[in-house]
């Protein structure tokens, strides 16, 4: 039976120091080991090859032919163990290698992408792969590095970015030809559009609050829902509902009156932009300057917001 590779590779390295620096007391006051150590490695891979691999003498040690050839083979290992670990010392350190980011089809090209701008330019070695999907990836089964996502609240360890306000809006067609919304209880009544990113659902619960601190707490079965934010948008515009929106998301169609916001004296619960991210300290190098890309480029884009955030 072979011997396993745990009973001799340790001692390959110490084999090479011996030949390289000439000496068991070298070798040993290099690798913190005592002398006597050192030849009991030596003596004990010698035991496991079958063969001598050093001459002895007081004054010198020379190798054997099995050992100059056993050498070879050892300075090779130990080469490319040191290249392993410089590997993976620069992809943990520097900005190399590939970052894997994931974001929603609203997100992407509305936040991401503007947010990386200087960053890709300035970092020219970092392979950056964008994985756009309206539903939440797991990070880990995909290997993405970090996704940016907007929910009702960050998770333990994700990283708050901003709130964002969400409104109700439906489009003009729609609204004068169903009855008209004056409290919160009359969109039990209505079609509504409600975006769910894990699949279809029986109900949605709504949280309203007015100027006047009161709050109405609904349970609504949606008509229709949509796992793409993009595409739901679109059926509120065509006059197929009612739908709940983030602001920033509907801005434009409420100003052209292509959507047109219901309820406007009451606020909905609004939403948090955050960053979660599969790693855990010592997060990479890369993964620390995205991230720090990204809430640069929040705190720019929604100052007050993004300080409302942090403060928590």
């Amino acid at each position: 039976m072979k011997n396993n590779a745990m009973d001799y590779l340790p001692r390959m390295v110490i084999f090479s120091r011996v030949v390289e620096l000439g000496a068991f007391s070298k070798a040993a006051r290099e690798l913190g080991l005592t002398s006597s150590s050192v030849s009991q490695h030596i003596s004990a891979l010698e035991a496991i090859l079958g063969t001598t691999l050093l001459h002895r003498t007081t004054r010198k040690l020379s190798l054997t032919e099995a050992g100059q050839g056993f050498y070879a083979h050892c300075a090779r290992i130990v080469a490319l163990a040191n290249e392993a670990r410089d590997v993976t010392e620069s992809l943990h350190t520097e900005l190399v290698g590939e970052l894997r980011i994931a974001a929603s089809s609203f997100m992407a090209p509305e936040y991401l992408v503007p947010a990386l701008d200087d960053f890709i330019r300035n970092h020219p070695q970092l392979r950056i792969s964008i994985d756009v999907c309206d539903h939440n990836v797991d990070l880990m089964d995909k290997s993405v590095d970090l996704a940016l996502r907007v929910g009702r609240a960050p998770g333990p360890g994700d990283i708050p970015l901003a709130r964002m306000e969400a409104v109700l809006c439906a489009a003009p067609s729609y609204l004068q030809a169903h009855p008209p919304i004056r409290r919160p209880e009359d969109m039990l009544h209505h079609q509504l559009l409600f975006f769910s990113p894990h699949g279809p659902g029986a109900s949605v619960e709504l949280t309203l609050r007015n100027r006047a601190g009161q709050c109405a707490q609904l349970r609504l079965t949606p008509r229709i829902t949509a796992n793409h934010a993009r595409s739901l948008r679109q059926l509120a515009v065509q006059g197929h509902g009612l739908g709940r929106f983030l602001r920033s998301k509907v801005q434009d169609d409420l100003k052209s009156g292509r959507l047109v916001e219901v309820l406007p004296d009451w606020s909905l619960e609004g939403y948090c932009a955050f960053i979660t991210t599969r790693h855990r300290d010592p997060v990479p190098a890369k993964i620390l300057a995205c991230i720090a890309q990204i809430r640069e480029y929040f705190a720019r884009r929604h100052p007050q917001q993004h300080e409302d955030v942090s403060a928590q």
